[in-house]
């Protein structure tokens, strides 16, 4: 009777630890969610043409000019400001990001980044971190609205 107590305790010891060694390897191999960590597939590999952003952009009354160095201009003519007295920003295009570097009168330079959607001769849509979609279309000269 002994011996058949010892082997069933000897058979419950070995389950136990096949079992505990069964969770500890299923616990550190186990794929958890983790939304800061993105997989290769989550990425567009879309690029956009630079040089088709270059020139005069306009939203209702807001304009953007975008030049070749990378410097660019935006102003609106709802808040009756002029090409002349327009923000002065840097621009930069990597795969589908556009990106504006403002520069501060205090020192520093503040990037604000857009998502672009589409990028034609003559039509630009980019979206931003919030959702906001904005659609410009290239025009020749700045059309006054009076």
């Amino acid at each position: 009777m002994k011996k058949k107590i010892w082997i069933l305790i000897i058979i419950l010891i070995t389950a136990g630890v096949c079992v505990a060694a069964y969770f500890i390897w299923f616990a550190d191999n186990k794929k958890l969610y983790q939304p800061e960590v993105l997989e290769p597939e989550v990425f567009n590999d879309v690029e956009f043409n630079p040089d088709l952003i270059i020139g005069l952009w306009r939203e209702n009354e807001l304009y953007y000019r975008y030049n070749e160095d990378g410097s660019a201009a935006t102003w609106d003519l709802a808040d009756d400001v002029m090409e002349d007295e327009g923000t002065q920003l840097e621009w930069d295009i990597t795969h589908d990001i556009l990106t504006h570097y403002y520069e501060m009168e205090i020192g520093g330079i503040i990037p604000k980044m857009f998502n672009i959607k589409q990028l034609e001769l003559d039509s630009l849509v980019y979206y931003d971190d919030y959702g906001v979609y904005h659609r410009f279309v290239k025009v020749e000269e700045l059309q006054l609205i009076n």
